[in-house]
């Protein structure tokens, strides 16, 4: 990769940029997301209002997303789902049943202290994939967030993301029977990582 990528705070960009950042998402994750539409453009209408642009993370290559990274910390999750916005969208039924199953997964509560940072997800343009743009955006959070902690969950067949979390440092914590959200359909549960960074001061 010639070019090399800009790292940012969604908060600091505008509103295409979000929607180029909720459409690698939507595309990235169609699978789980499918339930709720099999159409990638209502997929990133239902979506793009929970986005919580300060938690995510977006790669730049001439001036577009390329590669998001979804994270949570003690001060709250990577997204905010509001009902009457899936609702409107989708309908009565459709809508209630897509923010329960949403809510469930990306507004469950964690126990993070303050010093910890949940990835929630990482998501890579398709035409981007295979150039490292995963792997720059991850160095470029463990180098600049102010956290001495950092967690995460990965489907255990997964191997190419274990892989690459090995890669930078995180280590296998434990492993569940139960199938991660993301890759509903593979075989295996999921696998905790973590990453254990001193002498980081926390902003508070």
């Amino acid at each position: 990769m010639a070019e090399q990528p800009v790292f940012r705070n969604l908060a600091e960009l505008g509103k295409t940029h979000l929607r180029q950042a909720v459409e690698i998402f939507a595309a990235s994750f169609y699978e789980p997301l499918s339930f709720i539409s099999t159409d990638l453009d209502v997929l990133a209408d239902v979506l793009e209002h929970s986005f919580v642009p300060k938690n995510h993370y977006v790669a730049l290559l001439d001036g577009n997303v390329v590669g998001v990274v979804s994270i949570s910390t003690a001060k709250g999750r990577s997204h905010k789902f509001q009902r009457e916005a899936l609702v409107s969208r989708l309908g009565f039924v459709r809508g209630h049943v897509a923010f329960f199953r949403l809510r469930g997964v990306l507004e469950r509560p964690l126990d993070l202290s303050e010093s910890q940072c949940y990835i929630d997800s990482a998501a890579t343009d398709t035409a981007f994939r295979g150039m490292g743009i995963s792997s720059a955006m991850q160095r470029y959070l463990l180098r600049n967030l102010p956290y001495s902690e950092y967690l995460l969950e990965v489907a255990e067949m997964n191997f190419r993301a274990i892989r690459m979390y090995e890669d930078l440092g995180f280590k296998i914590d434990q492993r569940t029977p139960q199938r991660s959200f993301w890759k509903p359909n593979s075989e295996g549960g999921k696998i905790a990582m973590r990453k254990v960074i001193a002498d980081t001061k926390v902003i508070r």
